[in-house]
């Protein structure tokens, strides 16, 4: 590694199980001679990258029969500078083991923070069994495409839902930048109140501020506990549970200093929701998982600063058309046991608070200018909430 500098992740995707699975019934979607190109916005400004692919949920072997990277020029038209060929061990193809990750040779290729880069990889037949759904936007088409600097999209893999756009992005899940020695990344882990535009909005921030040496990275996952893995009809989209996950995934990617912690409410309202169901849990029960989740942090050394919770009153469903969920005063006095203990605690390094989101005249409500369905944020919401990080959390 060249001197004073080091790898910092600068783009990440918590991985999550693929497919519809009803029962005995598991619906997958299958490559077959096709591209995939993955386009997304690094958030830190680097000489070289290396990529990590996931086969984690499959039984099968994965074989990537070629990769590359290239700058988008013009994102409306599919087009980029010439692509850079990635290898693995040397080989330009790879086979990831049922189960494992792959990280990529170091690729000379610069990158600037949130300016859009392509990763293509070409497939002769595979199933997307292990893939992320946020923080990019990813097209497929027949052929291998991975030296095309003009590429030509056949399927745009994204489904908007009334909780997250989900952006399907198959086997892709960091990318790390070999940046300046003062540089490292702050972690978004959370739910689907962060799984959005979160990361970008606050890069975006930390550039107006001049902070072009941290990069913010994206770890929550629509539906996420802490405690518990995901539970109901669509259980293997909210993921495995933070703790479960924190070793595979977020405590592997290099040059984190800091995490940005919203997790929580799922754990309390799952429970109650009619597709999701499980035995509810006190709040004695959720704080504990908090603390074991800020512990995990504390053991890789990092700062952790945890977000007050989001009102939810007037929230209904979980899925399109389907409402599942009703608020009741016992449901909303755990959460606020929780919050409080945010508010009063010492164990974390800083509480954020979400008072300024609250309507005025109910408190346990959003404001509806920042929500369209009572629990997530749109985009003024998102904004409001980056902006209202304390710059010495950041």
């Amino acid at each position: 590694m060249e001197e004073n500098k080091k790898w910092v992740a600068c783009w990440s995707a918590a991985p999550v199980k693929g497919g519809i699975h009803i029962g005995p019934l598991h619906l997958n979607n299958g490559l077959l001679h096709s591209t995939a190109r993955t386009v997304l916005k690094p958030t830190l400004k680097g000489e070289k990258i290396r990529l990590t692919f996931s086969n984690r949920y499959s039984k099968k072997p994965l074989t990537i029969s070629a990769c590359s990277v290239a700058t988008v020029t013009n994102l409306k038209k599919h087009e980029t500078d010439t692509p850079v060929t990635v290898t693995f061990s040397g080989k330009e193809e790879v086979t990831i083991p049922a189960g494992e990750d792959i990280t990529s040779d170091e690729i000379s290729f610069a990158t600037e923070s949130l300016k859009e880069i392509a990763v293509n990889i070409f497939v002769k037949s595979a199933v997307m069994r292990t893939k992320g759904l946020y923080g990019s936007d990813t097209w497929l088409s027949f052929g291998n495409q991975t030296k095309n600097k003009k590429f030509t999209p056949m399927w745009h893999l994204i489904l908007k839902t009334n909780i997250a756009v989900l952006q399907t992005n198959p086997f892709l899940t960091r990318v790390d930048t070999l940046a300046d020695g003062n540089a490292y990344a702050i972690v978004i882990a959370g739910d689907s109140t962060m799984a959005n535009e979160t990361p970008f909005l606050l890069a975006e921030r930390l550039k107006r501020m001049g902070r072009e040496n941290v990069a913010v990275i994206q770890q929550a996952i629509a539906g996420n506990r802490i405690g518990e893995n995901g539970k109901g009809i669509i259980a293997n989209l909210y993921g495995e549970a933070f703790l479960s996950r924190f070793d595979k995934d977020i405590a592997k990617c290099p040059g984190v200093k800091k995490v940005i912690f919203k997790e929580g409410i799922n754990d309390v309202i799952h429970p109650h929701s009619l597709t999701v169901g499980g035995t509810p849990i006190t709040a004695d029960e959720v704080i504990d998982r908090t603390k074991k989740a800020i512990k995990k942090c504390r053991e890789q050394g990092w700062e952790i600063y945890v977000s007050r919770k989001t009102p939810f009153k007037g929230f209904g469903k979980l899925l399109p058309g389907i409402r599942d969920f009703t608020w009741k005063q016992e449901i909303q006095d755990v959460v606020d046991a929780m919050d409080r203990w945010i508010a009063e605690s010492d164990e974390h390094d800083g509480q954020i608070t979400t008072d300024y989101l609250r309507d005025e005249k109910d408190r346990e409500t959003l404001k509806a200018e920042l929500t369209s369905d009572f629990i997530h944020y749109n985009v003024n919401g998102q904004r409001m909430f980056v902006e209202n990080i304390p710059e010495e959390y950041l």
